[in-house]
């Protein structure tokens, strides 16, 4: 397994974090047009009259990841400058393809801003992280405890508190695609549906035993599937209770950015705490199947979530709540986690199906 496992996943993400970079940069990615002005012109500019604290960091904290993943397993002073020069050479691009955009505003702040992102991003993982031996113990731990084709999975599983940060319909509920799609269907064609078909797509009440089975069932669906990543021998246990954790972390930082943090635990309603007592009282113990079983156990409850939560209606106390989220905080992400939260559950549901057609003992020999 080794190097090219590890290689693997670094892939996996600094592809995903790139392709997260051109979103909020070329958001929202409409009305393109020549504005009269050179796409070079940013880099002479004059400094911006206003400046905020937040615009500063979010570009510097921004960049910090992509210069980590381009410098990650390097050493020396060759590698911390070839990542800050690809992280200078991507903003430049983004900063010079915005001039095109009417929305957005090239600046020479925001170039320099990520570039000294990305160079103390690449100066933590040439020089500070190897002398921890965090990477070391990270690698030790990742190769004794998980399938030598995990890689996928795993950067699945670290974004799955960022799909929870969006406001979800009902407890950790990701994926509510079909219920908006319905219910503009009806809309846009009023009488023109053949009544069953219309009766078919009207929205059910999402009651509260409804929000239970649908939490619980999501929470089950990450449990199991993170337990089809590892290997026999592995704390299946703890790592279960330490995503239930990380997606309870997840939600109350959702609260927290959209509201304040005053209501960081606003979301933890009867039907919360009694997903959170379901995903933990059966799937737990769940996770000590084989790893192809835990895999169509957390397929069959993934798609049954799904199902269920795209039968229910949009809750007008549900949009004001997202209403209320797109203009707190994170608002500066553009609705990358609104992207997040609906991709996240079917791209977990292919990685739960390519498991179930590798045998275990194929995944334990390719180790």
């Amino acid at each position: 397994m080794g190097g090219r496992e590890r290689s693997a996943f670094a892939r996996y993400a600094l592809g995903a974090y790139v392709l997260l970079i051109l979103y909020a940069s070329l958001y929202p990615f409409d009305d393109w047009r020549w504005q009269g002005l050179s796409p070079l012109a940013f880099v002479a500019a004059p400094l911006p009259r206003y400046l905020t604290f937040s615009d500063l960091w979010l570009n510097v904290v921004g960049y910090l990841p992509l210069g980590w993943l381009l410098a990650a397993r390097r050493r020396g002073v060759r590698a911390w400058l070839a990542a800050t020069i690809g992280c200078a050479t991507l903003s430049f691009a983004m900063e010079a393809v915005q001039t095109f955009l009417p929305a957005r505003v090239s600046s020479n702040v925001d170039w320099a801003m990520n570039t000294l992102g990305g160079a103390l991003g690449a100066a933590l993982a040439v020089w500070l992280v190897p002398r921890l031996r965090i990477s070391a113990a990270l690698r030790a731990l990742r190769q004794r405890w998980f399938d030598a084709d995990a890689s996928f999975g795993l950067m699945l599983l670290a974004a799955w508190p960022a799909a929870l940060l969006w406001p979800t319909p009902a407890p950790f509920a990701t994926g509510q695609i079909g219920a908006p799609l319905a219910q503009a269907l009806i809309r846009g064609d009023a009488g023109g549906w053949p009544a069953w078909i219309e009766a078919l797509l009207q929205p059910q009440p999402l009651g509260e035993q409804l929000q239970t089975q649908i939490g619980a069932a999501m929470l089950l669906a990450v449990i199991c599937g993170a337990a089809a990543l590892q290997r026999p021998g592995a704390p299946r246990l703890r790592l279960g209770a330490a995503l239930l954790l990380v997606g309870a972390a997840a939600a109350s930082a959702s609260s927290w950015l959209g509201f304040g943090a005053a209501h960081a635990l606003d979301w933890l309603t009867p039907a919360a705490l009694r997903a959170l007592a379901l995903g933990a009282g059966v799937g737990l113990p769940l996770t000590r199947l084989p790893r192809r079983g835990c895999a169509a156990l957390a397929l069959g409850a993934l798609l049954l979530a799904l199902w269920q939560l795209d039968r229910v209606g949009l809750d007008p106390y549900y949009a004001q709540s997202v209403l209320a989220w797109r203009d707190g905080l994170f608002v500066q992400m553009f609705e990358l986690p609104r992207w997040i939260d609906w991709l996240w559950p079917y791209a977990f549901a292919v990685l739960l199906v390519q498991r179930l057609r590798v045998p275990a003992d194929a995944r334990d020999n390719a180790g």
